[in-house]
């Protein structure tokens, strides 16, 4: 008889230590469960990265969006370039410049030749005061020619920044879509009842907004390949 206690005892213990430990353990994920699908109602009331459900991407998806704003806003520094056709434009004026330096140059020689053959003084200082005419003109064009160099050189360091920015700013963007895509996948294998319909919702939007995000790359990068055909 006293085995028999001894089994009916241990078989209560046991149940005991069962109860203590499957009853945490279902209000555990009765509660991950109900948070889960609160995450799911707040998202379907939210826009941008807050319409994410999962908490690891969301601040993910933050993090970069934080950075898309300050590099394809222009925050950071230049996000365009304009046409490639003023890079050339203001090469060629520093070549039509210098051209005009070389031409006046051209012109003191030329008197100055003209002022060595002369046999009557005033005929010679009358090409002495026209020499004295080209060099001042010399050096005021040579001033243009200064302006022109510095003019190239700022285009060349904003093409060089906002390449900089603008592949900074595609790669951002790129982070931010890929982090729906992944958020995508997700919502798509949700299986719980409940949040079916809201993880189908979540679903249609993030298919609608990816030719958003695309469209969005596609004008940067199209910036992007402006500025490199504007390089010198």
């Amino acid at each position: 008889m006293i085995p028999r206690n001894v089994n009916h005892d241990g078989g209560h213990q046991m149940a005991k230590l069962m109860f203590l430990f499957v009853t945490p353990f279902a209000l555990l994920c009765s509660q991950a469960r109900a948070d889960k699908l609160s995450d799911f109602k707040d998202a379907v009331g939210n826009k941008g990265c807050d319409s994410i459900p999962y908490s690891d991407l969301r601040s993910t998806c933050k993090s970069q969006q934080s950075e898309v704003h300050d590099y394809c806003d222009g925050k950071r520094g230049p996000v365009t370039c304009g046409s490639a056709r003023i890079t050339r434009d203001l090469k060629e004026n520093i070549e039509k410049k210098k051209k005009d330096v070389e031409s006046l140059k051209n012109k003191k020689r030329s008197l100055e030749d003209q002022k060595s053959r002369a046999s009557d003084e005033s005929e010679k200082n009358r090409i002495g005061k026209e020499i004295d005419q080209v060099e001042r003109d010399i050096y005021e064009a040579g001033k243009l020619v200064d302006a022109a160099i510095s003019e190239f050189d700022e285009r060349k360091k904003l093409v060089e920044n906002a390449i900089y920015y603008l592949d900074k700013c595609v790669d951002y963007r790129r982070a931010v879509m890929n982090v729906f895509a992944t958020a995508l996948d997700k919502v798509r294998g949700e299986t719980d009842d409940d949040i079916k319909p809201l993880a189908r919702e979540l679903r249609d939007r993030y298919e609608a907004s990816k030719s958003g995000h695309e469209t969005a790359i596609k004008d940067k990068q199209n910036a992007l390949d402006t500025c490199k055909d504007s390089r010198p």
